[in-house]
């Protein structure tokens, strides 16, 4: 009962609910009605940009449902045990509140380093390249993942070897590609690790 009570209780029961909709939607996976990749297309990630992302966190290599889960469940039990170990300091009434928040915070904070180091050794389970050279996806066709492509940021995904594959990709001019669209790749920037996509000529 004690263990129920702490993670039904504030603040460990934000992330208990947060686990509960991560384990949903890994049974909805493993069930064949979603893709780990489900977010691949919705979050735009600034690598070229010098700002801070998920990929400068060191979580790039893996699928972003994957990082998400693990945060979560790394912040979930580190909030249970510091809210066994701390309960007595929340206090009472608006103090309770404000401490707990501020130890949910802390819990958050404390995940995002870890998960980092944690998900290091699945990237070589991720790592599309090593069958494929840079120039082996020039002349195929991606289909566009982000809710656009411009000069500086895109991201696409191709069929390769009997695999879907996530790109980075760029083109020459805005406006021209939305998500789900089809392109044409045909050239490679070393400099970027990016490819110049353009209108399928057919």
């Amino acid at each position: 009962m004690d263990f129920l009570n702490t993670i039904f209780t504030f603040p460990t029961v934000v992330f208990t609910t947060l686990l509960l909709i991560v384990m949903v939607f890994w049974l909805i996976a493993l069930l064949g009605f979603a893709d780990i990749d489900l977010l691949e297309g919705d979050v735009e990630l600034d690598v070229d940009g010098g700002g801070d992302s998920f990929l400068q966190m060191g979580f790039g290599g893996v699928p972003l449902t994957i990082s998400i889960s693990f945060v979560v469940l790394i912040s979930w039990v580190a909030s249970f045990y510091a809210h066994q170990l701390f309960a007595y300091a929340l206090g009472d009434g608006v103090m309770f509140y404000l401490l707990g928040a501020a130890m949910m915070l802390g819990c958050f904070v404390l995940s995002i380093p870890l998960t980092a180091i944690l998900i290091k050794p699945l990237r070589r389970f991720f790592d599309s390249k090593e069958a494929a050279s840079k120039n082996d996806f020039i002349g195929l066709e991606c289909v566009i993942a982000t809710s656009k492509v411009t000069s500086q940021f895109g991201q696409a995904k191709v069929q390769f070897q009997g695999t879907e594959q996530l790109i980075e990709v760029r083109a020459d001019e805005e406006g021209l590609f939305a998500l789900g669209d089809t392109g044409f790749l045909i050239e490679h920037d070393a400099n970027k690790n990016s490819y110049l996509v353009v209108e399928k000529p057919w």
